[in-house]
């Protein structure tokens, strides 16, 4: 049965992510200095970074909601520095703006976006993520038939729903389907369970840790993404 679609994880997949975190958080807690300073006598970055953690472990359902969990932690933020109503929940989508939009300003790791191109020619391409990147303000979403984020379909992986979310939008089985991902449990394992094909990114060298499967290709470089699908077609 040939392959008809390729699903791809994003953050350390196409790009690196922790740095990127970092600086739209700084970006975000910047925002709140200039424009509720009351807030940031409550919260430094750092503070601000550990009530999210106090957050999602107080809610555990906004876990994996990560926009929901963010926009949550800043209201609350500035209803405790006075600021309650619609006008703390203004306040709140403002700051997580400008969040979102530091977020989305990735930098594709070497070969990924001629990768992305070469694909797109041949396969529907849909992105299947845990995180809350945004394709259209990366500037590449012109390359993906569809997005699905954990946040959107209810489940993370390494939960079916987002592969079987992906499988229903393009009409494809299993069989016909290639997931290419960075980590081990969420992406290899989760889609090897329901007879997807794997790529593991394995950018950083490491060793394979998991029992129960094992990738059916593995790639150090994006440059080799297109020929490992090729050779699973």
């Amino acid at each position: 049965m040939s392959i008809k679609l390729v699903t791809l994880d994003l953050d350390n997949t196409l790009w690196e992510t922790d740095p990127v975190i970092v600086k739209a958080e700084k970006a975000c807690h910047d925002w709140i200095v200039a424009n509720v300073p009351q807030a940031a006598e409550f919260y430094t970055l750092e503070a601000l970074r550990q009530y999210k953690n106090d957050i999602a472990e107080c809610f555990p359902q906004l876990r994996d909601k990560v926009s929901a969990l963010r926009l949550e932690v800043l209201r609350r933020v500035f209803l405790q520095a006075g600021i309650s109503g619609d006008e703390g929940r203004e306040k709140a989508q403002q700051a997580f703006d400008v969040f979102y939009k530091t977020r989305s300003e990735v930098t594709l790791f070497d070969g990924a976006l001629d990768a992305l191109k070469t694909l797109k020619n041949d396969y529907s391409l849909i992105a299947a993520t845990n995180g809350n990147a945004d394709l259209k303000l990366i500037g590449i979403d012109h390359l993906f038939d569809a997005h699905f984020s954990a946040e959107q379909v209810g489940a993370p992986k390494p939960q079916a729903d987002l592969f079987e979310a992906a499988l229903a939008h393009a009409g494809v089985n299993p069989e016909e389907c290639i997931h290419i991902g960075d980590h081990q449990e969420q992406d290899i394992v989760a889609a090897k369970r329901l007879g997807i094909k794997t790529i593991w990114v394995n950018l950083c060298d490491a060793a394979w840790a998991e029992q129960e499967c094992v990738p059916d290709q593995e790639i150090t470089h994006l440059s080799q993404l297109v020929s490992a699908v090729a050779a699973l077609q």
